[in-house]
């Protein structure tokens, strides 16, 4: 069943706050990082944030 237009505000705003949340606890970190987005199915997206390392030479 597709989502409404108020579903998917919703679920905009969530991820606003997710994001927003995420990058104040970046900003007081040295650490990078990195997003590893995958579509599992066509309704489903996952957005997995990590911390990257440097390889080691």
């Amino acid at each position: 069943m597709p989502l409404t237009p108020s579903q998917k505000q919703a679920l905009a705003d969530e991820l606003i706050d997710v994001m927003e949340r995420f990058q104040h606890y970046v900003d007081h970190h040295p650490d990078h990082y990195e997003a590893l987005i995958t579509q599992p199915s066509p309704g489903h997206l996952i957005i997995k944030l990590q911390p990257t390392y440097p390889s080691e030479e």
